[in-house]
């Protein structure tokens, strides 16, 4: 928010600044009138100086305006950067809890088949021993 209101304050200088291009241009519009009037060196070199002034505004304007788009791209590219590793963060962590998920589900199962493997031996041990009781039972009739 402060960067917005140092960019706002700072648009506002430049215009400042280009009004004040546009004005010594017009001054310097009405003294090239004044000056065809007298049509004199010393007449030009006035002229010159206040084209050369002109100039160097609008350049220290352009390179201002050049330092803040400069500053505006750090800027998003710093956030860029904090979202992409606040995104790959996040991410591991979904990865990370998706795997405990797994591992505790697949301890899980393994504990139910275990359970089952072993209740079935113990029935076919049960049905095994019954089984011979059985067969000694029909012998013996």
């Amino acid at each position: 928010m402060e960067m917005h209101i140092k960019g706002r304050a700072s648009v506002e200088r430049n215009q400042e600044r280009v009004e004040r291009i546009r004005k010594l241009k017009e001054e310097l519009h009405r003294e090239e009138k004044t000056q065809k009037e007298s049509e004199g060196a010393e007449g030009e070199v006035i002229y010159l100086n206040r084209e050369r002034q002109i100039l160097v505004l609008q350049i220290e304007a352009l390179r201002r305006e050049n330092q803040q788009a400069e500053e505006g791209l750090e800027a998003q590219y710093r956030l860029h950067q904090q979202e992409v590793h606040s995104l790959r963060e996040e991410s591991l962590q979904v990865f990370r809890t998706f795997r405990q998920v797994l591992e505790e589900q697949k301890r899980l199962s393994e504990g139910r088949y275990r359970t089952l493997l072993l209740e079935a031996i113990q029935d076919a041990v049960h049905l095994s021993t019954l089984n011979q009781q059985l067969q000694t039972e029909n012998k013996q009739l």
